[in-house]
């Protein structure tokens, strides 16, 4: 019988290409959301109904709602640029990276989710988009969380 370990996987590959890919369209996709949902309220003056005392559209909680939508967003994307060049590099700070940015955009999404319920306007309205997103962040920090903590490759991959 033969007294060797075996040699875990090491390197960019198996399920942490999903990673990779994750955090190559999670930028491109939230920017676009961000482009074609948020933009054109500023641009076209809805931000001004929504967020001005008087309008028929207002209610005090719009401003913040948004302002921390676009700040939630901007930093789901700075963050997993952060986090695809670290991991990238092969660096050791990967691993916390991915979880913290797993655990930020996965927030953002609930925060959102809940507190845009609280305008009667947003909470009238079907909206099974928002629904599915939250699913979505939920179950892929439920997934990808455990991942990181336990991966034998993560482990092997991340070591400088």
């Amino acid at each position: 019988m033969s007294n060797t370990t075996a040699i875990p996987p090491k390197g960019i590959g198996g399920w942490l290409i999903l990673v990779v890919i994750g955090l190559l369209i999670s930028p491109i996709r939230i920017s676009y959301a961000l482009a074609t949902n948020h933009w054109p309220l500023i641009r076209d003056g809805a931000w001004s109904v929504l967020t001005t005392p008087g309008t028929d559209a207002y209610h005090a909680l719009w401003a913040p709602l948004l302002v921390f939508e676009i700040a939630g967003n901007v930093g789901s994307i700075a963050f997993a640029l952060v986090t695809l060049w670290f991991l990238i590099r092969k660096s050791r700070h990967t691993p916390i990276l991915a979880i913290s940015w797993l655990i930020w955009t996965t927030a953002v999404v609930v925060i959102d989710f809940f507190a845009a319920d609280l305008i009667p306007a947003v909470a009238a309205q079907s909206d099974p988009e928002s629904t599915k997103e939250l699913v979505r962040s939920i179950v892929g920090a439920a997934i990808w969380v455990p991942y990181f903590l336990v991966s034998k490759r993560v482990k092997a991959t991340f070591v400088e």
